[in-house]
C-alpha cells in the first residue's frame, strides 16, 4: 500500500476541535503521516494603508511566535494517536499560502465555520483553495461532531467531472470504509459524455474493491440537491460526504442556489471535495 501524506491547515491554535479531530481519525484509518499548517493570515489588503503596516506586521509575528511555541502539544497530539508529522508555521496570504504547500501532500483539510464566514459562501478561503489547490479537500464543518470518519461514507454521484474527480480521490477511504452509500444522480447530467469507462458506476466501484449500494437519486429542481443529501446522510448516519465541488461556477450557485453552496452553509458531516 503507497504512502499517504495528509496535510491540515489551522487558522487557530485548538487541536481540541472538528478539523484537528477528524485529521487525526483519517490518518489512523489511512495510516497516513499527518502535518499541521499554521497560517498567520497576511493578505495583500493589509499593504493597501502604509501607515499600518508596522502594526500588521508585528501583530502577525507575534501570532507566528505563538504558534512555533505549539510544536510540542502537536507532537503529542499525533503521537497519542500513533500518527507521525510535522507543525509547520508560516505567514502570508492564507488561499495562497495553503495551496501552494497542499500541493506536496495528497489531501488538504481545512475547517469550514458555520458561525463566522470571512466572504459570502463560495468565495471564502476554503472555497477558494479547493479551487485553487489541486488536491482533494476535506471540510469538515466545525460543529461536526466526529465520533468517526470514514466507516459509512456517502457517495453523491452525478456523473460530472467534479464528482469523478472526488471519487478518485476517495478510493483509499473507500476501500476501508466498513459501508458506501451512493446516491446516483446521474440521470441529470444523462446528456453529458460519462466520465466513468462503461458498464458504470458500480461496475467501476467492484473493479477498485469497493462493495456499494446505489440508490438512484432524483430530487426534481438541482436546489433541492442539497437538502437531500444532507437529510440521507443523517438518516442512514453517514460520518463523511464524497461529492464534486462547484460543478456549477460560484455564482450560479450564489444566485441559483446549489448542493455545495448548501452542503457548505448547512452541513454538519465532514464533506470530501474535489474541483
Amino acid at each position: 500500500m503507497s504512502a499517504i501524506d495528509l496535510l491540515l491547515h489551522l487558522d487557530h491554535l485548538d487541536l481540541g476541535v472538528a478539523a484537528p479531530r477528524a485529521a487525526m481519525a483519517l490518518a489512523n484509518r489511512l495510516g497516513a503521516r499527518l502535518d499541521a499548517l499554521y497560517v498567520a493570515d497576511l493578505p495583500a489588503t493589509a499593504f493597501s494603508l502604509p501607515e499600518a503596516v508596522p502594526v500588521q506586521l508585528e501583530e502577525t509575528q507575534r501570532r507566528v511566535a505563538e504558534a512555533q511555541t505549539h510544536d510540542p502539544l502537536w507532537q503529542q497530539a499525533i503521537a497519542a494517536h500513533g500518527l507521525a508529522g510535522l507543525w509547520r508555521v508560516t505567514q502570508g496570504d492564507t488561499v495562497q499560502t495553503v495551496s501552494q504547500a497542499a500541493s506536496g501532500y495528497d489531501l488538504l483539510v481545512m475547517e469550514r465555520s458555520q458561525q463566522r464566514s470571512d466572504a459570502p459562501v463560495g468565495f471564502g478561503s476554503v472555497s477558494r483553495c479547493v479551487f485553487a489547490c489541486g488536491r482533494p479537500v476535506l471540510v469538515v464543518p466545525d460543529v461536526a461532531p466526529v465520533a468517526s470518519i470514514g466507516t459509512r461514507v456517502l457517495v453523491a454521484w452525478n456523473g460530472s467531472r467534479e464528482s469523478a474527480l472526488a471519487l478518485a480521490a476517495a478510493l483509499p477511504v473507500l476501500q476501508r470504509a466498513d459501508e458506501v452509500k451512493v446516491l446516483d444522480g446521474s440521470e441529470m447530467n444523462a446528456d453529458m459524455l460519462p466520465v466513468l469507462p462503461p458498464p458504470g458506476l458500480l461496475d467501476w466501484l467492484q473493479r477498485h474493491g469497493i462493495r456499494a449500494t446505489v440508490e438512484i437519486f432524483g430530487t426534481g429542481p438541482s436546489h433541492a440537491a442539497g437538502p437531500a443529501v444532507l437529510d440521507t446522510a443523517h438518516a442512514w448516519g453517514a460520518d463523511l460526504i464524497v461529492m464534486g465541488a462547484w460543478s456549477r461556477s460560484r455564482l450560479a450557485q450564489m444566485v441559483l442556489g446549489g448542493t455545495t453552496r448548501h452542503l457548505f452553509m448547512h452541513g454538519d458531516v465532514p464533506m470530501l471535495v474535489a474541483h
